[in-house]
Formats: C-alpha cells, structure tokens, sequence
C-alpha cells in the first residue's frame, strides 16, 4: 500500500497541474449562469424558480454542457513550464472559448436562423426554440474541443489558428443549417422553417439536433487525421477544412441512407414536419448523431 502511495515530484507536480485545471473549470461552469444573466439580460433566478420556465433551464443545461466540452479542450495537451505559466494558459483559452461560445451562439441566431428570435422565443417558454439554441452551442463547444485538442501548442500562434478554425466551422455549420432551411421550404412549397419553430414544432428542432450535433463529431474526427504542423500552420489549416467538409458530407449522406433503413415504411416527412412526431425526430437525430460518433471513435 505504501509503495501506491509513494510519489514522486514528477507525479506531485503532475496532480498540482491537474488541481489547478479542475478547479478553473469548475469556477467557469459554477459562473456560467451569472454570465448567461448578465449577457441575456435576464434573470435566471426568476425563469427557474418563479415563472418555472423549462425552455431557460434547458438551454442553460445545454450551455453548461457547451462549457464543459470546450474546457476539456482547454485543459488537454502538454502541462505550462510553471504552475504560472498553467494558469494563464487555461484560463485564457477558457475566456477564449466562453467568447467564441457566444459568439457562435448569437452567429448562427442573428445571421443564419433569421426571422425567429431564439432568446426571445426561449423567455416566452418555447422548448422547440431552446433545443435549437442547445444544438448550436454544443455543436460550438463541440468544435472548440476537437480544435484546442488539435492545436498542439499554448502560443499566441495556437490561438490564432484556434479562432481561424472556429471561424471557418461556423461557416460550415452555418451551411449545414441552410440545407435545413432549403430542404423543409423545397418539401412544404416555400414554407419557412424558423416559423415552425417558432410555431414550438419539437420534433423539428429535435432533428435539426442531431444533425448538427452529427456534423460538430465530424469535426472531432476531422482533428484526428490532419496533421497540426506548426512549420506549416496554412497547409495543416487547409488539410483540417478539406478533410472537415468531406466528413460533414459522408455524415449527411451514410445519415440518409441509414434511415431509409431503419425507418423503412415510415413517412419521415409526414411524421415529423406535419404530425410532429417526437419519436420518430428522436430516431433521426440518433442516427446523425451516431454515425458522428463511430466518425470520431474511427479517426479521432
């Protein structure tokens, strides 16, 4: 037993390391719904508690989720020289990552998902719109994961190419979504899928879930075959794109083909977008979001 226990500076400095990343992870999550309420503009004590608002509390947990999947990424890769230098790197890519994290959020709700307003609709008790807002800020705390475990390195440099990755996701997800817009108003003669959202169609936004969510692992995986190079920061940025879009299409593409298997016999269309089917939106979204994972468990 004493021999378990004998550690070595090598080990105690390892866990001092570790300490520290745990506890600046849990002080932004434990934050996290101070930092909601005051960039909101909305107090989180009175949507929980007073008027019992399930949408708020789900898209706060979506957030909290958000958070902790970038702080992984934040807190992985080589420990600083000093307990300094650890300190600053964490909580820099950590604030980095809160930013982009709204940053994306308010992206995709201002500039991609036009005609609903997301926190608006979330205030007003609208789950269908809260599972949107959930979708676009895991998928975002999903991409800055796979990109801050990609950079290999805590430079100004890795940062740099932190935020030119984030950007360049956020367009591809950004597009993702308007193949959702373009599908649903090719399928209903020009109608307008953000109405339907705003109209609280769950079964909807519960697929348009899972697609991003499915397209965010593509990313994941997309980190695990391009190489970074810090001697060839463009080339390894623009293999990281290439390889990036090939998998967010294989995604969408194996997604299709497997649920005309699975639902066979269904009318996916009619069940979802019409009779607002939750269960089988739920079987959709599992299907993206499960072809993203064997993506990541293969190349990741």
């Amino acid at each position: 037993m004493s021999e378990l226990l004998n550690l070595s500076e090598v080990d105690i400095w390892t866990y001092q390391i570790l300490l520290i990343d745990l506890a600046i992870a849990v002080l932004m999550i434990a934050g996290l719904r101070f930092i909601r309420g005051l960039v909101t503009n909305v107090d989180s004590t009175e949507e929980l508690a007073s008027k019992d608002n399930y949408a708020f509390g789900i898209a706060m947990a979506g957030g909290t989720v958000a958070l902790a999947l970038m702080l992984t990424g934040a807190v992985s890769g080589e420990p600083g020289a000093t307990l300094v230098d650890e300190l600053i790197s964490v909580i820099s890519y950590g604030v980095l990552g809160l930013i982009l994290l709204w940053v994306g959020r308010l992206g995709q709700d201002k500039l991609v998902l036009t005609g609903i307003e997301i926190q608006a609709q979330i205030k007003q008790g609208n789950l269908s719109a809260a599972l949107i807002d959930v979708a676009n800020t895991i998928a975002t705390g999903l991409v800055l994961r796979a990109v801050m475990i990609w950079v290999e390195s805590d430079t100004w440099n890795g940062l740099i190419v932190v935020l030119a990755a984030f950007v360049i996701t956020q367009v591809l997800l950004a597009a993702v979504t308007r193949y959702r817009l373009m599908v649903y108003s090719r399928r209903h003669e020009g109608a307008n899928l953000q109405v339907a959202f705003e109209a609280g169609n769950v079964a909807l936004s519960a697929r348009y879930l899972g697609h991003i969510s499915g397209v965010a692992l593509a990313v994941t995986a997309a980190s695990g075959v391009a190489q970074y190079d810090t001697d060839n920061l463009v080339v390894a940025l623009g293999t990281w794109v290439g390889v990036t879009i090939l998998f967010t299409v294989l995604v969408s593409v194996l997604a299709i083909f497997a649920r005309k298997v699975i639902l066979a016999g269904v009318d996916v269309v009619d069940e979802v977008d019409n009779q607002k089917n939750v269960g089988v939106a739920a079987i959709e979204a599992a299907i993206y979001i499960s072809i993203g994972l064997f993506f990541t468990a293969l190349f990741a």
